[in-house]
This record gives structure tokens, C-alpha cells and sequence, in this order.
């Protein structure tokens, strides 16, 4: 097997030009289109082979969670779907992989996905572009609220897609590669199902608050990371631009850990910034992976002990929109009234 060379991850983190103000499409794209006019000349600018890196021309690059979107506020689904979702691949994700093509990038993203197979559905879709100009890699989101999980859809889901299309990681000549957005940094078993199937970078596109450690979100990111024994890249919004939040809601800060949890760059704030950027060596986290002297996190697990207490819990129940549409992201409210009531009902949380 050939040696994996040590390769940079960078984050590119931008400014999020929202589209709910726009009336149209055509307006929306518009301004989807200018956001994309900005990531080209940040690539170009900073971190394009040859320029910032020349001996090390193996580089990715990472942008934020729906950051050519934003997200819904007030729009229902279908506002949502027609006015600001697109194809992925499609005429959007088409620029992006024409850059990565030209500059032999890897460039990671995140947009809301419509896709002929779910009419009625959106999902918060993450990528992966190689440089050759392929997508070979699309994660939708599973743990969230404000659009439709795999779960919500899960035994039709997993029937097109299988284990497999649910929890992608692809094989590429930087090493095994996973993507997760946003919270789900706050769901222990996401990363772990990755980390399961092989995963050792995983590419985290985020919208969060950056500086503060609400509900120990920042702290999440450097535990998943070391509990998992792998690379965790962390892209933020700089901030937020005529959205319907304050602009400085998203705070920056992105960050890189390596497989340690030790932090390896990260941006110092909110704005634009073409950092953090760090060296990825997968050989060494392949060391280490392998070092039974040491304490080994992954070679340690006993999951078998758990699958129970597993199957017998219930929360969110499955396939809640296998037949009925979410018709706003307000419905969540209704998703987390009866995940209350099934927790009650077996005995995981206690009313007050």
C-alpha cells in the first residue's frame, strides 16, 4: 500500500449571503451566484496549488454549513424547495467542481439538496469534490430539525441507499474521508458510526457561535475528535448577511484538531478568513491507531454491551415523513412532543 503523504486542510470561512429576502429564484440564485463569484477569488487568493503550499500540492478545502443559502426562517417547505434548493450535482455545484478540477482541489461544502427522487423534501446536504471534478461523496444530515433526516424517511432510505449511502466515507488518496454537519458534533453516535466505517478525517461544516461553549458545543468538536482517533476539520460562518438573525450570530472561530484533540489552527474570530490551515498526517494517526500499548480508544470499545439499551430506547420515531410531508420547519416542535412522550414512557427522562 502506498504511503499517504502529509496534505493540508484549510477552512474557508465566508460570510453567509442568505437568500429569504429574495422574492424569486432567479433572485436567489443571483445571490448564490455572487457568493460563488467570492469563494472563487478566495481560492485563487490564498490557497490555490502553487501559491500558498508549493511543496505541498495535496490540499482541501472546506466551506461552511449552508453558507450560499442560509436557512429557512418563515418559508414553508415547498418556498423553500422552489425558491432556494438545488441539485447537487447541478448547475450550482458545477462551479465548484469546474475549480476543483482546474487547481487539483478537494473542495467540501454544504447546501439544501432537492432531488427528483424526494419531491417534497429537502435535505442539508454535505459534499465532497475531488480533483478530478466528481461529487464521491453526499452525506444529508440526519440529526437535525429544520429540515427532513434520512431517518425521517429511514426504511425507504435505506432501501435506495443502504448502510453504505447513509454513512458515506470515501477512499480517496488523501485518506478515508467522512462529513457531518453543524450539531450533530453533539450526537456522539454520528461521529462514532464514521469512525466505524473506516473514517479518518472528518470534514465538520458548521453554523454555530464560534467563540462561546454553548451546551459545550466548541468542547464536542475537540471530543469527537480525540474519542474517535481521527482529524476533525472545523469550517464556521464568518457571520450573517440580511438574514432574518443578527448578523453576528455566527461568531467564526473554525478550527482543526488532530487525533489527539489537540488544536491545531483556528481562525481567532468571526469575518472572512482563509484559515485555519493544517498539515494531515495520516500515516501517523495510522500509528497510532494501531499502537496497542498505548491507550488505544477505538481498539478499546465493548459496544456489544450497549445494542440493548439501544433497542430498547425510543426517542424520535423513524419514517415520521415516509407518507406525510413536513410542511414547515416548525413541525419539529411536534417531532420533539412525541419523542417526550416516548422517553417518558420508557423511562428515560422524568417530568418535572
Amino acid at each position: 500500500m502506498e504511503m499517504i503523504q502529509p496534505w493540508t486542510a484549510t477552512c474557508v470561512q465566508v460570510m453567509n449571503h442568505t437568500v429569504n429576502h429574495a422574492r424569486t429564484r432567479e433572485e436567489a440564485m443571483e445571490i448564490v451566484h455572487r457568493s460563488l463569484d467570492r469563494w472563487e477569488i478566495l481560492i485563487l487568493g490564498g490557497i490555490a496549488p502553487g501559491q500558498a503550499r508549493p511543496n505541498n500540492p495535496n490540499q482541501l478545502v472546506l466551506f461552511p454549513e449552508f453558507a450560499l443559502q442560509g436557512f429557512p426562517i418563515l418559508e414553508s417547505t415547498e418556498e423553500w424547495i422552489a425558491k432556494a434548493c438545488f441539485e447537487i450535482p447541478g448547475p450550482e455545484t458545477e462551479r465548484l467542481q469546474k475549480i476543483a478540477q482546474q487547481h487539483r482541489l478537494y473542495i467540501a461544502a454544504n447546501s439544501y439538496e432537492r432531488h427528483v427522487d424526494w419531491p417534497g423534501i429537502y435535505f442539508n446536504c454535505s459534499y465532497l469534490i475531488d480533483p478530478a471534478g466528481d461529487i464521491i461523496l453526499k452525506y444529508r444530515r440526519i440529526n437535525t430539525l429544520h429540515s427532513v433526516s434520512p431517518h425521517d424517511v429511514m426504511d425507504r432510505y435505506l432501501d435506495m441507499y443502504g448502510i453504505e449511502g447513509t454513512f458515506p466515507v470515501a477512499d480517496t488518496e488523501l485518506g478515508k474521508i467522512a462529513m457531518m454537519p453543524c450539531a450533530e458534533i453533539m450526537y456522539p453516535e454520528a461521529a462514532r458510526a464514521f469512525m466505524m466505517r473506516g473514517a479518518e478525517v472528518i470534514l465538520h461544516p458548521t453554523s454555530d457561535n464560534g467563540a462561546m461553549d454553548l451546551w459545550a458545543w466548541e468542547s464536542a468538536k475537540r471530543v469527537r475528535a480525540a474519542e474517535n482517533m481521527l482529524y476533525l476539520v472545523s469550517c464556521n460562518l464568518g457571520g450573517s448577511v440580511n438574514g432574518a438573525i443578527p448578523d453576528s450570530f455566527n461568531m467564526g472561530h473554525s478550527k482543526i484538531y488532530d487525533y489527539n484533540g489537540r488544536l491545531l489552527g483556528e481562525s481567532g474570530g468571526p469575518g472572512e478568513a482563509v484559515l485555519p490551515s493544517a498539515t494531515i498526517d495520516i500515516e501517523a494517526l495510522r500509528r497510532e491507531r494501531t499502537d496497542c500499548m498505548s491507550y488505544n480508544r477505538i481498539l478499546s470499545q465493548r459496544h456489544d454491551i450497549y445494542r440493548d439499551v439501544y433497542a430498547q430506547a425510543l426517542f424520535i420515531a423513524p419514517n415520521a415523513y415516509l407518507e406525510n410531508r413536513m410542511p414547515s420547519r416548525k413541525a419539529s416542535a411536534d417531532l420533539l412532543k412525541d419523542s417526550l412522550a416516548n422517553a417518558v414512557a420508557r423511562g428515560s427522562v422524568t417530568p418535572p
